[in-house]
């Protein structure tokens, strides 16, 4: 019988991830960096199906190694580090594995020409069951890609920035761990990216410099000034508040959804 080792591998790694999507979705934790751990630990097991096909690899092909395969690749999938969290996710992965593989058996029973030392190679269903799998993998990222733009868009706000000669329209992200004042003043305090302006407009502004810190333990200052007012669009009306604005020169938002992050405080 030829086996395809480089298919096998494929599918194999279809399996797991759709194995570990739905382990993730179990345990309500979703697995970091968007899916290249989960990916990373699915290519990871599937090179386990070797132990099935190469003889000096079957003394590896038992249920210790099967577990710790499954624990291993759920340690790299979730990164994390509490115990009981990681023996209750490994316990779900291979409950749905074994569900997964006791399906596959059942459908192929009958068939004797598809066990071949207890590993089914001509099920005619696989074709089907890894459409299935690629389906709910792919409508499964475009779901949660929908569901993460419409909270976006929910904190997103359009503000006028009001200079003496000029007025800025930006889109700003609401960031509810954002507090940031300036300590003399007590001015809420928007970050905005640097480049929407141009020198002239900001020229004739006192200059005040507003400390930060961020989670890492990282602080500095931000330059920034106090323009005439800000206008917040909210709903149907215009609401005028008094800020100071910040510059930073990154882009805040890879992706252009907002030029600007807004305080708890404005809002």
């Amino acid at each position: 019988m030829i086996v395809y080792i480089d298919l096998l591998l494929i599918e194999n790694f279809i399996v797991n991830k759709f194995l570990l999507i739905i382990t993730s979705q179990t345990v309500r934790r979703n697995s970091k960096t968007k899916g290249i751990y989960t990916s990373l630990a699915a290519f990871i097991g599937s090179f386990y199906v070797l132990t099935i096909i190469i003889d000096r690899l079957k003394c590896f092909n038992n249920i210790f190694m099967k577990l710790v395969v499954a624990i291993f690749m759920i340690l790299i999938s979730f990164r994390q580090k509490n115990l009981l969290f990681n023996i209750k996710a490994s316990i779900i992965f291979v409950f749905y594995s074994m569900l997964l593989a006791g399906i596959c058996v059942f459908i192929e029973f009958s068939k004797s020409d598809s066990l071949n030392g207890g590993v089914i190679y001509n099920f005619s269903y696989k074709r089907l069951m890894l459409s299935i799998m690629i389906i709910y993998i792919l409508i499964n990222k475009i779901i949660l890609f929908i569901k993460d733009r419409k909270e976006i868009c929910n904190f997103i706000y359009e503000v006028d920035i009001v200079l003496k000669d000029s007025k800025k329209s930006v889109k700003a992200f609401l960031d509810t761990g954002n507090e940031l004042i300036e300590p003399i003043t007590s001015l809420p305090v928007i970050v905005v990216e640097k480049d929407l302006f141009d020198e002239d407009e900001l020229k004739g502004y006192d200059t005040y410099y507003i400390p930060y810190s961020v989670i890492n333990g990282k602080i500095g200052r931000m330059k920034g000034i106090k323009p005439e007012c800000i206008k917040l669009h909210k709903e149907n009306h215009l609401e005028e508040r008094d800020v100071l604005i910040a510059f930073c020169d990154n882009k805040l938002s890879s992706t252009g959804d907002y030029e600007a992050l807004l305080s708890r405080g404005i809002i």
